[in-house]
């Protein structure tokens, strides 16, 4: 897939943050989430990334975004929806 699809598989899978992806180079990319409603934020730097992804590289970068998160920023890693679906 391109790097825009994989983009947004990347928005809807980390909803309700606010998310901005952007290519650092033809091979890392930058991922932001933001709280909508604070200044809560985070930046993961230097993703393994290319211009046409597999679904398999796209998993990679989301798993790669959520350790990050769970390891730096766990406020935003419990606000994360697909988590709070975990725990249910």
């Amino acid at each position: 897939m391109r790097f825009l699809d994989a983009a947004a598989l990347l928005y809807n899978y980390f909803q309700p943050f606010v998310v901005h992806v952007s290519l650092q180079s033809p091979f890392t990319m930058c991922v932001i989430l933001k709280e909508s409603d604070s200044a809560t934020s985070i930046e993961v730097s230097d993703i393994p990334c290319k211009t046409s992804l597999t679904p398999t590289e796209v998993f990679a970068i989301i798993e790669l975004i959520e350790n990050r998160i769970r390891s730096e920023k766990p406020e935003l890693f419990r606000l994360h929806c697909v988590n709070k679906m975990r725990r249910t």
